[in-house]
């Protein structure tokens, strides 16, 4: 992939995740993290790691994004028209002290010695071995993620439906 590619991604990326944490409608917002988690996976798969993109698009979208957006579905309808509680003071404060934090990280990482460091050897991690080591060696834990996130699933229509009646 080029350079352009690669802005691309990271523009659609910190657009949907920032639709995620800012839109007021909780459908949007819970559709806007489905598109981050889509495009993170891409970034990974764009730049080699395709074990991590395929699990990112796996257990984010398929497991998470799905869980929150039916959750979300499942609820009261009126609670998705809530007015909004942040006056302008709270606004600017937040954005104040998210500046911050982003000028605070931007300084430990151009102090970082590891900028000048050359770049390890690329690891290998076909997806093949892996896929093989998830269904034989650690078969159990990927089973009980699989159950928890149903039990999730199950726990969240239980709730929705409570609150309907």
């Amino acid at each position: 992939m080029n350079a352009t590619a690669y802005i691309l991604l990271g523009i659609l990326l910190i657009a949907s995740g920032t639709g995620a944490a800012v839109l007021r409608n909780p459908v949007h917002s819970g559709l806007s993290a489905v598109v981050a988690f889509v495009t993170l996976g891409m970034l990974h798969m764009a730049l080699g790691a395709q074990f991590i993109g395929f699990v990112q698009l796996l257990v984010y979208i398929g497991a998470v994004a799905i869980l929150a957006v039916f959750a979300i579905l499942l609820t009261r309808p009126e609670a998705s028209h809530l007015p909004c509680l942040r006056p302008l003071r709270r606004a600017v404060a937040g954005a104040v002290t998210a500046g911050l934090v982003l000028a605070a990280l931007l300084i430990a990482i151009f102090r970082s010695p590891s900028l000048n460091r050359e770049p390890g050897p690329v690891a290998e991690a076909p997806v093949a071995e892996i896929g093989e080591l998830l269904m034989t060696t650690h078969l159990l834990p990927l089973q009980t993620i699989g159950v928890l996130l149903t039990a999730a699933l199950i726990g969240a229509v239980l709730f929705a439906s409570t609150n309907h009646s």
